[in-house]
């Protein structure tokens, strides 16, 4: 399992859980375990490098960081 969180305590994640899996996981911490709340597949496949798939967490964390701010400005309006 590979896991990109932007700090140590952060309440959010992506996992990706290894083997041949072609799919991350966004997932939030809450009463003490992780759920999933999205899930993207490596449209190119598993990356050939630990630098491509840091780079694809990242990508994705920050899509759904933006996904996230969308819904709750919605729900105040």
């Amino acid at each position: 399992m590979i896991i990109y969180q932007p700090y140590i305590d952060s309440t959010d994640r992506i996992a990706w859980y290894g083997g041949e899996s072609t799919q991350l996981h966004y997932e939030k911490f809450y009463r003490n375990q992780w759920f999933d709340i999205d899930v993207r597949t490596l449209g190119g496949g598993i990356p050939n490098g630990m630098s491509e798939m840091h780079a694809e967490m990242v990508d994705y964390y920050h899509h759904c960081q933006d996904m996230e701010l969308e819904r709750r400005m919605t729900m105040a309006d």
